[in-house]
């Protein structure tokens, strides 16, 4: 399944948008693709910013990491294509994240929540409740 929202380079990095291109949408959790949809729809003013290699943007590991990331560990939900890092150009990371604690059956998939950073983290890690954490 593809977003209604975000092209498949927002959420891999470029060496994998090379080699795969429309198929690397397999390597990105389901939940994740429908939950970044949601935000999209409920926060549509402005830009939501996962990678923006394509267009010469800083942003190349705000999604999949693979080994090569700087960012890579292992047992990371980027490493499973289960987390990203969207930055909000209208909203602020705070009002996203209460919007998430306070929905959970709007964020149904959502089981990871990174607090006190200045971006969001979401991932669709494999718990039964809604894992608030600090970096």
């Amino acid at each position: 399944m593809k977003s209604k929202h975000f092209k498949i380079h927002e959420l891999v990095p470029q060496h994998i948008y090379e080699k795969y291109g429309e198929k690397a949408w397999r390597f990105i959790d389901l939940g994740l693709i429908l939950s970044l949809d949601t935000l999209k729809e409920r926060f549509p003013k402005g830009k939501i910013t996962i990678n923006n290699y394509y267009w010469g943007g800083n942003f190349k590991w705000s999604g999949l990491r693979t080994p090569d990331s700087p960012h890579y560990f292992e047992t990371s939900m980027h490493s499973f294509g289960k987390a990203v890092d969207p930055k909000f150009s209208a909203y602020d990371s705070d009002i996203i994240r209460k919007d998430i604690i306070d929905n959970p059956n709007i964020y149904p998939y959502i089981k990871g929540l990174e607090l006190d950073v200045n971006w969001v983290h979401i991932d669709t890690r494999n718990e039964d409740n809604l894992i608030k954490f600090r970096a």
